[in-house]
């Protein structure tokens, strides 16, 4: 009873790392894609192909994160 009350208490900031670490990797893009500003529609699709990619996998690993969890709780 114990450990589930800890393993339940994981889960906010479990998704709350996804979001700083998803929030990083878009600062990140976003400097990589300023390098390319002699080409303004390149930067702006590249910069817009790979957010979508990185939300995209954002998701995924929300859920992946939500499912352990609720293993773990089962």
């Amino acid at each position: 009873a114990i450990v589930k009350g800890q393993i339940a208490r994981l889960k906010e900031p479990s998704l709350k790392c996804v979001d700083l670490v998803v929030q990083e990797l878009s600062n990140v893009v976003r400097i990589c894609a300023s390098k390319m500003s002699r080409y303004p529609r390149l930067q702006e699709e590249t910069e817009r192909i790979i957010t979508t990619h990185i939300r995209e996998r954002e998701q995924h690993c929300k859920e992946s994160i939500l499912l352990m969890n609720d293993c773990e709780l089962a």
